[in-house]
């Protein structure tokens, strides 16, 4: 039977990452009962919900470092650089 762990308070980023992939395992294979695959389900969004928080808040804290520190750089797209010919994933 698959444990539910949905307390996000004092829960690491890499850990709500690491029950999420366990999360998606489980629902692809498949042999969990109906009622069961509903419960983590709704822990896998609760857990989505809190890394997406937290991910842009450190978005945020970035952005905000760059403004005070650094008055001529500026923000890319992760992995481009001017001279990067490759287009951005999104």
């Amino acid at each position: 039977m698959a444990r539910q762990r949905t307390k996000t308070s004092k829960m690491q980023i890499e850990d709500a990452f690491k029950r999420l992939e366990e999360i998606v395992s489980l629902l692809e294979d498949g042999k969990l009962p109906l009622e069961e695959s509903i419960k983590i389900f709704s822990e896998g969004m609760k857990l989505l919900e809190f890394c997406q928080k937290k991910l842009e808040e450190a978005q945020k804290t970035v952005q905000k470092l760059i403004k005070e520190n650094a008055r001529d750089w500026k923000l890319e797209p992760f992995g481009m650089s001017e001279n990067s010919e490759e287009e951005a994933p999104f």
